[in-house]
């Protein structure tokens, strides 16, 4: 599958929109928190900022994918622990005090921080699939004698140094 470097960036714009759907999510859950305890907005902030390092590592991969090769697999492993954890919040969640009860007073419609819990989910799945099919190519040499001399190379000359005792 073809994807051009533009995905990155759009990847990287996602996972920031992405810490800040969740970030609003955890603040109508822990809303009475926030009220009585105002520094406990920092234990969000410390709590989420983990996803942000996915968001700089796609920065670096859409200035240059060969070059940055190696954070492609450190990106899918954080994309695929934050679906992981989303998951399993929607599979227990039913089983806990029920989220959907909580919502923003306000906005004019009601948001619960479930369904913003699924809208991430659902997008970071698709993000998490185009990752897994995208493949970073390794720079090749141009010519093929340049492919030959480097698989040709003649080993260095082996060489034996005898260093006389000292007489002290």
């Amino acid at each position: 599958m073809k994807i051009r470097r533009i995905f990155f960036l759009l990847n990287s714009i996602w996972e920031l929109v992405r810490f800040l759907f969740l970030f609003l999510a955890v603040w109508i859950t822990f809303q009475q928190v926030l009220e009585t305890d105002s520094q406990a907005i920092f234990w969000l902030i410390l709590f989420g900022n983990g996803g942000l390092l996915v968001a700089a590592a796609l920065l670096f991969l859409y200035v240059d994918p060969p070059r940055f090769r190696v954070l492609l697999n450190l990106v899918r492993l954080g994309k695929g622990l934050g679906l992981f954890s989303a998951l399993l919040l929607i599979i227990l969640e039913p089983f806990g005090t029920g989220l959907q009860s909580l919502s923003l007073s306000f906005l004019p419609y009601r948001i619960a921080p479930f369904s913003i819990l699924l809208l991430v989910a659902v997008a970071d799945l698709i993000f998490l699939f185009l990752l897994f099919s995208y493949q970073i190519e390794e720079s090749h040499p141009t010519s093929a004698t340049e492919e030959t001399t480097k698989e040709n190379r003649p080993l260095p000359e082996y060489r034996e140094t005898v260093v006389p005792k000292s007489s002290d």
